[in-house]
């Protein structure tokens, strides 16, 4: 039985001048043990990371059975810069039993097993395979077992296996592959919201046409490293046409499939330049691997194995389309500051509603006019969409939860995205931007939505001494979200 998700709004303050996030957090753990099912001396619980902003602490812990770690269960304390421990996520459960196999399976044993349960082709893989012996709790018993990635060609993407260490039976299986269904110059953002409207634009299997090249923008290509290629301090692109340019111009129409290079590489270090001038400088600050026009399904994904994006070009390239490399790239960020971020079906809709509304506030920078608002991924989405503006999904549904969730990451997403829209529009995108990354810290991998809501009202408690209160706690509490 799952006995985490707790929260703590109060709680142990030490003195500023002397005092370690980590030992804080200890210290209130160990007083508060009872309260978090966790023993007396935190004995199953192995201190992980402390992440230090100029708002707080972020101490985070993993659960362990004997030294090994029960995947995906972990708590983070949230301390303040007095001390005070404000907020407690935690995923830690309780068990009464360790299940002891007289066998146990060798690693390659494991990953055999596991090939099978996905239907591995065997035809070769794009990644190493990784395999990690641990556990996971099930009906009050801790079970060991191999948790097994494999990179497939064939079914294509990054897939985790649960594997019993004794019988080598299936636990669990995902695709780790955080997708969305998508498109993608430099089109600022698309070609349908710049212009205001989605008639006399299609695809036409990548065609150039007057309509679509009075759309281009000439920007500058920050950070490039020198080299000539689409490589710099926070992307690096890499694709078929190998682009490269010894005078650093890259100048192209989408005829030409190294403008999908340019397009990812100029929207990624843009947004990367915009997380930095809010003052974060621990978020995804690294060159991540776009690749592009690799992949030819019309599906972009975030790889949380390899820690790379796809971007797929089927229908309208998706890195045509900058709501589809935001959407992406806050697949990235959020596997950055909680790494397995998403496990829970609640988790997973905030990551895919996170995606959309980077992707819709990003969008929206780059038009005043209200086309296309509230709605992400206009160009991409005029192959399958036949509402006007087209949408990929929109962040003004009105859904309630938990009346109107599906079991559906992406449908749910939009449960989650609205609210964090409605933030941007009361609090400014700078702002509200800032309180949601701020927030992600306090989370697990199987945070729910509930504590998604308290993280960010935790967030602007640090950020803004809680002045946005009553503005978090209206906007979440009319999508049945309540901050309180």
């Amino acid at each position: 039985m799952q006995l985490g998700h707790n929260h703590v709004m109060a709680g142990n303050t030490v003195h500023a001048q002397s005092f370690s996030a980590k030992s804080a957090a200890d210290d209130y753990l160990k007083k508060n043990a009872a309260k978090y099912h966790l023993a007396n001396d935190l004995s199953g619980l192995e201190y992980v990371t402390t992440v230090t902003t100029d708002a707080g602490s972020y101490v985070r812990y993993q659960q362990t059975v004997n030294g090994s770690p029960v995947f995906s269960k972990q708590l983070t304390a949230t301390v303040d810069l007095k001390g005070h421990v404000g907020l407690v996520v935690s995923d830690y459960m309780a068990y009464t039993s360790v299940e002891r196999p007289s066998d146990r399976l060798t690693k390659d044993q494991a990953e055999s097993k596991a090939g099978d349960y996905i239907k591995d082709k065997g035809k070769g893989k794009w990644g190493t395979t990784q395999n990690t012996f641990g556990y996971v709790i099930l009906n009050g018993k801790a079970i060991p077992v191999y948790k097994v990635v494999i990179h497939a060609n064939e079914p294509f993407g990054a897939w985790e296996a649960i594997v019993h260490a004794g019988n080598g039976r299936l636990i669990d299986k995902k695709d780790l592959n955080q997708k969305a269904t998508g498109s993608g110059q430099v089109f600022l953002p698309n070609p349908v919201e710049s212009s205001g409207t989605a008639a006399g634009f299609t695809d036409n299997n990548d065609a150039d046409s007057p309509a679509l090249n009075a759309q281009l923008k000439n920007v500058q290509l920050l950070g490039l490293d020198g080299t000539g290629k689409l490589a710099g301090q926070f992307v690096a692109i890499n694709s078929k046409t190998r682009t490269k340019s010894s005078s650093l111009i890259f100048h192209y129409t989408r005829s030409d499939n190294q403008f999908e290079d340019v397009m990812a590489y100029y929207h990624i270090d843009t947004l990367q330049r915009y997380i930095q001038s809010l003052g974060f400088t621990n978020i995804n600050n690294r060159s991540i691997t776009a690749n592009v026009n690799t992949y030819k399904q019309d599906n972009s994904f975030y790889s949380p194995t390899k820690m790379d994006l796809t971007f797929g070009s089927g229908g309208v390239d998706d890195a045509e389309d900058a709501g589809v490399i935001a959407h992406e790239y806050g697949h990235s960020i959020q596997d950055n500051q909680v790494p397995g971020f998403g496990n829970s079906p609640e988790g997973g809709a905030m990551g895919e509603g996170f995606g959309d509304f980077l992707g819709a506030t990003y969008e929206d920078s780059f038009t005043a006019g209200g086309f296309g608002h509230a709605c992400v991924a206009e160009w991409d989405s005029t192959s399958y969409s036949s509402s006007n503006p087209p949408c990929l999904r929109r962040l003004d549904e009105n859904k309630v939860y938990p009346r109107d969730a599906v079991g559906e990451v992406h449908a749910d997403g939009e449960i989650w995205s609205q609210p964090l829209y409605e933030l941007a529009s009361a609090l400014g995108r700078d702002a509200a931007t800032k309180i949601i990354l701020q927030s992600h810290w306090s989370l697990t991998p199987n945070a729910t939505f509930i504590d998604g809501a308290h993280a960010i009202k935790q967030a602007d408690q640090q950020l803004y001494g809680g002045r946005n209160a009553k503005t978090i706690g209206a906007i979440f509490n009319a999508r049945g979200l309540s901050a309180n």
